[in-house]
């Protein structure tokens, strides 16, 4: 998800995120990795932040 930092403030990463969660319907759950400067803003349209992630690289 990204949003241009001009138009960053108007509801529209919001309102992507609830229609996604719309579309998924209740069955379906959702994660991401975030940036660090996003983390608030998932934090503050109530996702839970993880802290036992682990991301095992491939190497080609």
């Amino acid at each position: 998800l990204a949003v241009s930092a001009s138009a960053q403030g108007f509801g529209i990463g919001k309102g992507l995120m609830d229609e996604a969660r719309r579309q998924l319907g209740p069955a379906v759950g959702i994660s991401l990795i975030s940036l660090p400067d996003a983390v608030g803003f998932y934090e503050r349209i109530g996702m839970k932040r993880m802290t036992d992630a682990f991301w095992f690289s491939r190497k080609h």
